[in-house]
């Protein structure tokens, strides 16, 4: 097997691992709360990064750092606000609404790494939010449908802000197990406070089917698909990973459809591709204009 070879079966693994993440968490949230489920996601990661810096003889670091803190609460909101979305919404809606990820990515890059953007990367941004609104249909449950499509839009813009960080972060030596190890213990403590503020903590609730669910979930999108996504990232230049990666949600409607099924119109369908396309444009746009700068320097 060719260097090359290798790694798209990697970055296949980690599209399916990160696929099959918000099936099983919906599958949760149907018997547990947002709250419950969000403090068993920061646990689990908390458990596999330890056990992996054992396995790694890389023994993991608590970086107690202002910094840190920060990254932790940007996650925390992140995750709280994909589990409430997920309870919101079904796992094929909450796979294309992800994708707006990039959108956000690209807009942090611009106001806290004073990148510009270009016309085009503008017209593939509206474009994008365009195709949420197509996106969410109306219908009987619509008013459900856009607080979840909101939510899970917020999600995303944390997520993305988190990571803008982390590349901060790691530029000071740290280790991205360690990072991660850190962010997802401060990431408990700031849940955990919330599921005490909203009453879910003490409720006595906690099915284990439910918690099974959601740490299998987690282990697969929070810990396994980033694996497999750096180890897919050691054989094949970013862009054309996430080229592959941009096509993820059409593999999550695959696999949830017959679960959760969502009524399919002429609306929402043209919405879903106005959404991919622009998100699959916008990340090659982007890349084509790293390589002109790289090439120009």
């Amino acid at each position: 097997m060719s260097h090359t070879q290798r790694g798209h079966v990697f970055n296949l693994l980690s599209v399916l691992a990160v696929a099959i993440g918000p099936l099983l968490s919906k599958f949760g949230l149907l018997q547990i709360s947002p709250a419950k489920a969000a403090m068993i996601n920061a646990l689990t990661i908390i458990i596999a990064s330890y056990l992996l810096g054992l396995f790694t003889k890389k023994r993991v670091q608590f970086y107690f750092k202002k910094d840190m803190l920060l990254l932790a609460l940007f996650n925390s909101l992140g995750v709280i606000f994909l589990f409430v979305s997920m309870d919101l919404l079904t796992p094929v809606e909450i796979g294309f609404i992800g994708r707006f990820y990039t959108v956000f990515a690209v807009l942090l890059s611009v106001f806290i790494l004073k990148e510009r953007l270009s016309r085009r990367e503008i017209i593939f941004i509206v474009l994008a939010i365009a195709g949420v609104f197509l996106f969410v249909e109306k219908g009987g449950n619509y008013q459900a449908h856009l607080l979840g499509s909101v939510i899970a839009i917020l999600y995303t813009f944390f997520f993305a802000l988190t990571n803008v960080f982390i590349k901060k972060t790691l530029s000071e030596n740290r280790t991205s197990n360690s990072i991660l190890f850190t962010n997802s213990c401060t990431t408990l403590v700031f849940i955990t406070i919330y599921a005490l503020i909203s009453g879910q903590l003490f409720d006595g609730h906690y099915p284990l089917e439910a918690v099974g669910y959601i740490a299998v979930s987690s282990l697969f999108s929070g810990f396994i698909g980033t694996i497999f996504l750096y180890e897919a990232l050691k054989y094949l230049r970013f862009s054309i990973a996430n080229v592959s990666r941009a096509f993820s949600p059409v593999l999550l409607a695959i696999i949830s459809f017959p679960f959760f099924p969502i009524e399919l119109t002429i609306q929402n369908t043209t919405g879903a591709i106005i959404l991919i396309v622009s998100i699959l444009l916008l990340s090659l746009g982007n890349k084509k204009e790293e390589s002109k700068e790289a090439g120009g320097t």
